[in-house]
């Protein structure tokens, strides 16, 4: 009976809301009701009485105290987690003495707990405290009104004018952008002809359009356009509204403030009823542009630059973002089966998704080729992802949210329509591709499989090592060790003969349970706890903050690396361009580094140098001085003449004996 209350509470623990605000702590809170209630106590009763409930409260709040004291503020620890590996380091709470007893700083007493009720509730302390700093930015207000593209306008500027405000028209940048060359010179120079880019009409930079939902968050929608502004590369800005009882309008909501710049063209579609998430598809297909960027009224994207050099990279794939909570859940929700051709995984699309123009199209044609009702249709974001049969490229890093009030999310039971619809996708999508349709009542048109069949986008899953944006958005971070189970590990293979798990009258528990058995197969594997992914998530390792660090959760292979893809090429970086400096609170990792690191680094991905310098120990890092790459018999430095280099990998001679932290990394003058 324990195990199993330990299992339902372990299974709850590891699906996280949607969409939900930042947690704040409630001791406050607490601290300001008793005050409260005391004052009312001591009007409505006698002295004695009083007293007598004072006291009786005082000892409750000794009680209470002894348990939680002031460890909220001490850090976060890892006590009781399965998947730490290493010793101790600074970040952890230290909340038992030698004898196992739990001292309270108020009282001056203490109270001899059980170590392992100690360590539980330590555990669920330090999970509200991390899950809340991994997966949610606090600095919006700060980095927002400050964050400007690192791409050139020029980019987006073809020489002949059309006049506009598109990609051919020589005002089509926004006035924020005008010092934008400068704000990000370390990693391109003024000149784009410069530094090597290809900046004519076959360039891989082109411009593309956004897509905005918005519902009942008036205030957000603006505050999202004003953001997207502020990058070139979006030329185009469509708004749906789905609040028939809200008006937006592109003259007075989002009025242009500058005559000397054309601002991306703005157009706004108020709808007459609310058609969900259908409406961000059927918007997408009116953009001018062959990409379409879609995102929700209540977040703003701060790795936007990231995200869309991803893009450029992997033009036809699905490039989205997400907490790294609801990472670590999506990759459980990856299925393939080579037999029928499958190879798909599921993301969410609101906190900001890049897609082709043609990947749209084709899901109006596979939902107009379907039996779906019309709720189904509306909630197209939970299937669209499934239906391309492919695998989406997601980063895994902290979002900074808007005012997520009157949010669907909010309103219903979430998790019981994201399993009811992600199964009923699946299935569909597996009756197709297996034809068994054919026999027993096919749920789309006849001829529909051509609609769904595919070859896996290239990269391969395997290959794709891009794991988040840096905090600054001016890289991402990439390694090859995936702390999470390959896709291929566990085979999608349900009872495709049996019509009514299509049906409109399978239940909702039955749907749940379905999916629940498959994320089951993947985390019985080798599949990290919640608590571990909320404490050494990827971008820890690029978040500008020291005291957070990534782990590999794996040992390191020959031949295993960490690294960064440069959002545009290095150039120049500082009085210490020739220095790399690496962090981590291990002292094995430390000494692997020192002994058996190689700093490799590339102009385009494909061909590598391997730079030499002098390494030496310094407090918790490994510095690399004086660092030249080999270049075609050249010794050069890192700022590789005209062309800057784009890449840069730490890569391991011999294998680790256990998983590597990383706190920090610093590239000249740049700390990510």
């Amino acid at each position: 009976m324990p195990g199993q209350l330990q299992q339902q509470q372990q299974q709850q623990s590891e699906i996280l809301p949607l969409h939900v605000k930042p947690r704040t702590s409630t001791v406050a809170q607490w601290t300001a009701q008793a005050q409260c209630f005391l004052r009312t106590l001591l009007k409505r009763t006698s002295s004695s009485r009083t007293l007598l409930v004072i006291v009786s409260f005082l000892a409750l709040y000794l009680l209470s105290r002894s348990y939680s004291g002031d460890s909220i503020g001490h850090g976060a620890g890892r006590l009781g987690n399965s998947n730490y590996h290493g010793d101790r380091t600074s970040k952890e709470r230290v909340v038992m003495n030698k004898n196992g007893v739990f001292k309270s700083k108020a009282a001056g007493a203490a109270v001899a707990l059980s170590v392992d009720k100690l360590r539980e509730r330590e555990r669920i302390l330090m999970l509200m405290e991390w899950d809340q700093r991994s997966n949610y930015r606090t600095d919006l207000a700060d980095v927002g009104p400050t964050r400007v593209s690192s791409f050139p306008a020029s980019l987006f500027v073809s020489p002949k004018s059309n006049g506009n405000g598109g990609p051919g028209s020589s005002s089509s940048s926004p006035s924020s952008l005008s010092s934008s060359s400068s704000s990000s010179s370390s990693l391109l120079s003024s000149s784009s002809g410069a530094s090597g880019i290809n900046t004519g009409p076959a360039s891989k930079y082109v411009p593309i359009t956004a897509v905005i939902l918005s519902w009942k968050r008036k205030e957000g929608v603006k505050a999202v356009v004003a953001h997207l502004r502020k990058y070139p590369f979006i030329q185009e800005i469509l708004i749906w509204n789905n609040n028939p009882d809200v008006v937006l309008s592109t003259t007075h909501d989002f009025p242009s403030n500058t005559t000397t710049q054309t601002w991306p063209s703005i157009s706004v579609f108020n709808s007459v009823a609310n058609l969900h998430d259908f409406s961000k598809y059927t918007t997408c297909t009116l953009a001018k542009y062959e990409h379409c960027y879609i995102q929700d009224d209540d977040w703003i994207n701060l790795s936007l630059d990231s995200m869309y050099s991803l893009m450029v990279d992997n033009p036809s794939s699905l490039i989205t973002s997400t907490i790294p909570a609801m990472a670590a859940q999506q990759r459980s929700w990856t299925f393939q089966n080579p037999q029928l051709g499958l190879h798909t995984g599921f993301s969410w699309l609101g906190a900001g998704s890049f897609m082709p123009k043609k990947a749209v199209f084709k899901f109006l044609m596979q939902l107009g080729g379907s039996n779906l009702w019309k709720e189904r249709v509306q909630l197209g974001d939970l299937f669209f992802a499934l239906w391309r049969n492919q695998y989406p490229i997601v980063l895994s890093h902290a979002l900074a949210p808007l005012d997520q009030s009157s949010s669907w999310s909010g309103r219903i039971d979430q998790w019981s329509v994201v399993y009811e619809h992600m199964t009923d996708a699946m299935f569909r999508l597996t009756t197709v591709l297996s034809g068994t349709g054919v026999v027993h009542g096919s749920p789309h048109r006849v001829g529909a499989k051509s609609d769904f069949v595919a070859d896996e986008e290239l990269p391969a899953f395997k290959d794709r090592h891009t794991r988040s944006s840096c905090s600054n958005d001016k890289c991402l971070f990439q390694t090859n060790i995936d702390m999470f189970p390959q896709p291929e590990s566990i085979k999608w293979n349900p009872d495709t003969s049996n019509p009514s798990t299509t049906s409109p009258t399978t239940t909702t528990t039955q749907h749940r349970d379905i999916l629940q058995a498959h994320e089951a197969r993947f985390k019985s594997l080798n599949y990290p706890k919640p608590d571990f992914v909320v404490m050494h998530t990827y971008h820890y390792a690029v978040d500008q903050d020291l005291s957070t660090c990534w782990q590999s959760f794996h040992p390191l292979e020959k031949g295993g690396y960490f690294g960064l893809r440069f959002v545009l090429p290095l150039l120049e970086l500082g009085e210490r361009a020739k220095s790399i400096e690496v962090w981590s609170t291990f002292e094995a990792t430390l000494v692997h580094l020192g002994k058996f690191m190689v700093v490799k680094a590339s102009v385009d991905g494909n061909n590598w140098m391997t730079c030499t310098g002098e390494t030496e120990r310094a407090t918790g890092s490994i510095r690399m001085k004086d660092l030249r790459c080999t270049d075609v018999g050249r010794k050069i430095g890192i700022q590789l003449d005209t062309r800057g280099i784009q890449f840069l990998r730490f890569e391991m001679k011999e294998p680790t004996t256990a998983p590597i932290e990383i706190c920090g990394i610093r590239v000249g003058d740049m700390l990510l």
